[in-house]
């Protein structure tokens, strides 16, 4: 007995070891978790998380263990007994145990499985329940608070299919059982048919919870004229389901009272009620649906187009848009534009496609620094708002050479991008290139408000993996030439690298060499989850993160701000979003709430609410009190930087061009739709993105940052609005609406794009230049109103067909009213539409004409080459030899030019013969 009890004692010590050997990833990995939330101080956060989903695994473990315990007990007590002979032994205890082992081991794997599931599907939902914030706003049917359909409705939802699916596999597990146990006997089917009435007076049971919720779902129907409950859904459905649901009671009351009195007949009287209660009012749904409401669909389903209307313009934030008439029927002058200089020195000539392009060949310095993207935001330069594009230089650890793709490499030497790019908007060079204010590795400028102190990206968009620092590797930190320039971390980012923490990170990354390493010590560091929006989903798995984070520069320090958000398809009435390829697709409420700020070096992560009427984030506030902080903790630099969400302007914009309309019977027959303006982009026709403008709001003295976007109406391509988002100090996040009288006739984007086409002095320069080897890219028509006029501007790029590419801005065309122009600046296009020498002062906003990389038109050329011709033949004449050495060179760039022109395209046969005939004439006088 001795060594049997040894023997046991050390099966239970090896069975441990085990268990320990199989969940220690799971352990190491919950372990470096815990010292990554902590090391951000969110450590309440992650607690938060692991001990909901455990209480609620927990629970839900012990619900369905003992009820399949019980349940599978019961089937076992059922199994004839076993007649013994005196020749036969049987083990009674053995027999007992068997069954017990039965009944066991599918109730703790059926608990663990609901454990599992329901631990995963319902920790969010419960805390929200718990601790669910008023709304302020109540459904037109019901009466209930908004609040109910986004935490209330979700739970019970949830709750209600675990526990039909529990339900059904807890049936299986008895049926399988009982076959098990004694076979296919009549006897045995009997007994199956006993059961079958206890489980299907629990499912009936069920069943009135489902229709509860069909009831509550009505508010979400798709089937009527419009997207909420209708005529028909309220009138018939909604009975139906109340009927419905007392139907089930009775049911399950002359089910049992069946099996009791052994009758079929009365066992069948419920079902046969709850059937008919279901045939009758389908029906007649359908017969009131064709019969009653389509003939007369708009009066019957009035009042339910208005809720639609009034619920989804709530949903998406479209319910307080001030509304402005714009007559856009001013005269503009020069003067009004010198007025207006703050608007017209930030007009956009600049497109943030090419420039992408641009800083990925000029600056980018070496293979493994990537531009992910370029972003727009506006800066203080001088007291005066400029708009810029800046683009953090990131390391690519991917690029880098094959044979330097070692682990020293990836994980403890290039750890780190470096610096930024930024350029304004509205200059150029005169290569056509983007003017560079902060430019270089260490990163250079003349802008001190643009000054970068700390350059180094830790944390970016391309930083996927872990890196340790502070080791016995020197950092790479920048190109200089030939050689390298290395560093040290000398911020507070990163885990320490104690022997423990060794250990578990390097089960927990699955490499031996975080352990054994002689190059890491003490005062080393690891960095986890450095991309920052896998570092912010990490941390609040719950909300919404745009794909465009945006960086800034904040006293010298690089920091990341992205935009988050709460959504949900539980608001009552309200039309959901269709786009599949949007972010939020299928949902129907949505709010900017969350502004997240993530430190590019130290990986400081800071979650701040903007929207304090959001019941979501208020109640996920309440769920998680150390994560979120009000906007007025928020530094101030930050706060300056702050952008009205494009992303969620996009769907706004996108839901609007329906609902403006108010009017029901206007809104049924479709009779003022409107569409996102279209415009032409390269050669395609697409639809207008969001776009920044600086501009002055009809009645204020003050320049704003405004994101706009214009409407035409629907298969028309006239303007009738334009709709913006305010976005600088407590306007921020207002909407404005300006609308044109319907009575005017307002160039749409699209009509100035083909008035550009059939221009036939523009038309015939992008022709010659799109033409063997070159691409003319017809960059974004900016709409930009100045007082109470329209002007258009649209940069033209030329760029050549291979992949080292650079676009250049070679000109602008300017449009207003019916007058339209393409020069080489918008300084000469303004002068040429108004009459007059206009100067955006303190501006280079365009290439000079006198460059010779400038691209000059054919006419241009020709004229150039006669006026260089003339010059030089007067000064010869006059024996003035060195204005006549001059004008030949002149001469001699302006055929180079000409060449040019011919070798991008043929001309005409009369524009042939004027070339030959001047080429022949410099020729001779060369």
């Amino acid at each position: 007995m001795n060594k049997l009890a040894k023997l046991g004692k050390w099966g239970i010590v090896l069975i441990v070891l085990a268990i320990l050997i199989i969940f220690l990833p799971q352990i190491a990995h919950f372990s470096t978790d815990y010292l990554w939330f902590s090391e951000l101080g969110y450590q309440s956060v992650f607690l938060k998380f692991t001990f909901a989903k455990f209480i609620v695994g927990f629970v839900v473990f012990l619900l369905v263990f003992l009820l399949t315990y019980f349940t599978l007990h019961v089937t076992t007590k059922y199994v004839p007994e076993v007649t013994v002979t005196q020749d036969a032994t049987v083990n009674v205890p053995n027999k007992k145990a068997g069954k017990r082992v039965l009944v066991l081991i599918p109730a703790i794997l059926l608990g663990l499985l609901a454990g599992w599931i329901s631990a995963t599907a319902l920790w969010q939902n419960i805390l929200l329940f718990l601790q669910q914030t008023p709304a302020g706003v109540t459904d037109p049917v019901f009466g209930r608070d908004i609040s109910f359909y986004f935490f209330d409705l979700s739970l019970f939802e949830i709750i209600y299919q675990l526990a039909f699916l529990f339900l059904a596999v807890i049936f299986l597990f008895n049926v399988l059982l009982t076959f098990y146990l004694q076979g296919f006997t009549k006897r045995t089917f009997k007994l199956m048919a006993k059961r079958l009435i206890y489980f299907a007076a629990a499912f009936v049971l069920l069943l009135i919870g489902g229709f509860q919720l069909n009831a509550a779902n009505l508010l979400y129907a798709q089937d009527g004229a419009v997207f909420g409950a209708g005529y028909t859904d309220l009138r018939i459905l909604l009975p139906m389901y109340y009927i419905a649901s007392a139907a089930c009671v009775l049911t399950a009351i002359t089910l049992l009272l069946g099996l009791k009195k052994k009758s079929a007949k009365l066992a069948a009287v419920g079902p046969v009620v709850l059937l008919t209660v279901l045939v009758i009012g389908n029906l007649a749904a359908g017969g009131v649906q064709k019969f009653i409401v389509q003939p007369a669909e708009i009066a019957k389903e009035q009042p339910y187009i208005m809720n639609n209307i009034e619920m989804t313009n709530k949903a998406y934030g479209l319910d307080n848009i001030e509304e402005v008439e714009f007559s856009a029927n001013g005269t503009l002058t020069a003067t009004d534009l010198q007025e207006e200089m703050d608007t017209i020195k930030n007009i956009r000539l600049i497109d943030y496609r090419p420039t992408s392009t641009v800083f990925n060949q000029l600056q980018s310095m070496r293979l493994y620094y990537k531009f992910v993207d370029v972003d727009i935001d506006r800066y203080q330069i001088d007291g005066a708002q400029q708009q810029v594009y800046l683009s953090a230089r990131e390391l690519d650890q991917s690029s880098l050479d094959s044979s330097a793709q070692t682990w020293v490499n990836k994980y403890l030497k290039y750890t780190h991008g470096y610096g930024a790019v930024v350029t304004p908007v509205n200059q150029v060079t005169n290569q056509g290139q983007p003017e560079m204010w902060v430019e270089n590795i260490p990163p250079t400028t003349n802008v001190p408000e643009l000054e970068i102190t700390r350059p180094e990206i830790y944390y970016g968009q391309l930083t996927n993996d872990y890196v340790i620092v502070n080791t016995k590797e020197p950092e790479f930190d920048y190109p200089i030439g030939d050689s390298n320039a290395q560093t040290q971390y000398e911020g507070t980012g990163g885990i320490p690298m104690t022997f423990g923490n060794k250990m578990l990170f390097a089960i927990d990354r699955s490499n031996y060499k975080i352990l054994f390493s002689n190059l890491i010590t003490s005062d080393s560091k690891i960095m986890l989850y450095r991309n920052v929006q896998e570092r912010v989903k990490k941390i609040a798995p719950f909300l919404t993160f745009d794909s465009d984070p945006y960086l800034v520069i904040d006293d010298g320090r690089l920091v990341w701000i992205i935009d988050a958000y709460t959504s949900t398809n539980k608001y009552p009435y309200a039309a959901k979003v269709t786009n599949s390829e949007s972010i939020f697709y299928g949902q129907n409420y949505i709010r900017n709430s969350v502004k997240v700020t993530v430190d590019a070096y130290t990986g400081e992560t800071n979650f701040y609410i903007v929207d304090e009427t959001d019941p979501l984030i208020r109640s996920y506030a309440k769920v998680f009190p150390g994560l979120f902080q009000s906007l007025e903790q928020m530094p101030q630099n930050l706060q300056q930087h702050l952008k009205y969400s494009d992303t969620l302007f996009e769907v706004q914009t996108e839901i609007y061009q329906q609902y403006h309309m108010k009017n029901p019977t206007v809104f049924y027959n479709k009779e003022d739709v409107w569409s996102i303006a279209n415009e032409i982009y390269g050669k395609e026709t697409t639809k207008m993105e969001p776009y920044f403008v600086n501009m002055r709001l009809p009645g204020s003295e003050q320049l704003e940052f405004l994101l706009m976007r214009p409407f035409t109406p629907t298969q028309k391509q006239n303007m009738v609005s334009w709709l913006a988002a305010r976005n600088d100090g407590d306007q921020y996040g207002k909407l404005v609406l300006f609308k044109f009288p319907k009575q005017s006739t307002i160039y749409g984007p699209l009509q100035v794009e083909s008035r550009i086409s059939n221009d036939s002095e523009i038309s015939q320069n992008l022709n010659l230049w799109d033409q063997q080897g070159s691409s003319v890219i017809r960059s974004n028509l900016l709409v930009i109103p100045i007082k109470n006029s329209i002007l258009y501007v649209e940069p033209i790029y030329l760029t050549t067909n291979n992949e080292n590419s650079l676009p250049e801005v070679v000109r602008i065309v300017v449009a207003y009213k019916d007058k339209i122009v393409m020069a080489k600046t918008l300084d000469e296009g303004l002068s040429q539409l108004f009459g007059t020498d206009f100067r955006t002062e303190g501006t280079a906003n365009t290439p000079s004409g006198d460059s010779d990389s400038t691209i000059m038109t054919y006419d241009e050329a020709i004229s150039q080459i006669k006026s260089a011709y003339q010059n030089a033949k007067t000064s010869a004449q006059s024996g003035n030899w060195a204005d006549y050495g001059r004008y030949l060179e002149q001469l001699e760039q302006a055929i180079n030019q000409l060449d040019k022109s011919n070798s991008v395209s043929a001309q005409s046969d009369v524009e042939t013969d004027q070339t030959e005939t001047i080429s022949d004439t410099t020729t001779d006088a060369l």
